[in-house]
């Protein structure tokens, strides 16, 4: 029993670890000698480094950072971990990611990490939450295709009463590294006050940045953003 727990204890540490590794800030360094968190919306993100600093870096980061829970969640199931423990990994490197030991804990918002951890849990499941976010991502913002993805990652795993697929408790658990870090930086929240603040907040929960963000299709373009 002692014995498992250590174990369970070390993959969760290694686990963190490895979402920890910044690979935004090695890729953006090495390309561009740029430092990632002193670029775009400042977080060690994929699309930042694809909006800021090309698409071939954007997509290496994203690869490596799906790649890296992909890898924490297949070590934990080659050495025989639970599903339990498999779920926690994958959300241990979304934490890591998140808040990365190499960077004073800065980073990302996890994006990434947790399409890796399903991907290595449940591979039909991520097909099929992917739909919306790249269909959102198409037409408006991909921040409001996540929340649907989320959702229906939620939905589509529930099996009765409290129970739920392990991919569907990963993303459930997920919801809080995401939505925390989608309000980050914190400090300005607590700088802004009255109805700007609510604005802010709604802003940064819904479109992962302070402005509402205008539609990409043309014949939308004139529409009013809800």
């Amino acid at each position: 029993m002692i014995n498992q727990c250590l174990i369970n204890f070390v993959f969760l540490f290694l686990s963190y670890v490895l979402g920890s590794i910044p690979f935004a800030y090695i890729v953006t360094k090495i390309s561009s000698g740029k430092n990632i968190y002193d670029i775009g919306w400042k977080k060690s993100s994929g699309s930042n480094v694809t909006k800021n600093i090309g698409i071939l870096e954007g997509g290496l980061t994203m690869f490596l950072d799906i790649g890296k829970a992909f890898l924490a969640i297949y070590l934990a199931k080659y050495f025989g971990l639970s599903d339990t423990m498999q779920v926690f990994c994958g959300l241990m490197t979304i934490i890591g990611h998140n808040w990365s030991i190499f960077m004073n804990f800065q980073g990302g918002r996890g994006l990434a990490s947790l399409i890796g951890a399903v991907l290595a849990l449940s591979p039909i499941t991520l097909f099929i939450v992917l739909i919306p976010t790249i269909f959102f991502a198409i037409i408006w913002t991909a921040s409001i295709g996540t929340i649907i993805s989320l959702i229906l990652g939620i939905f589509i795993s529930f099996k009765g009463g409290f129970i739920f697929e392990p991919v569907g408790y990963l993303f459930i658990l997920s919801l809080i590294p995401i939505f925390i870090k989608r309000l980050s930086p914190i400090k300005e929240l607590f700088e802004t006050k009255g109805e700007k603040k609510k604005e802010l907040i709604e802003n940064r929960l819904i479109f992962d940045q302070d402005t509402v963000p205008p539609f990409r299709l043309k014949f939308l373009k004139n529409k009013k953003p809800l």
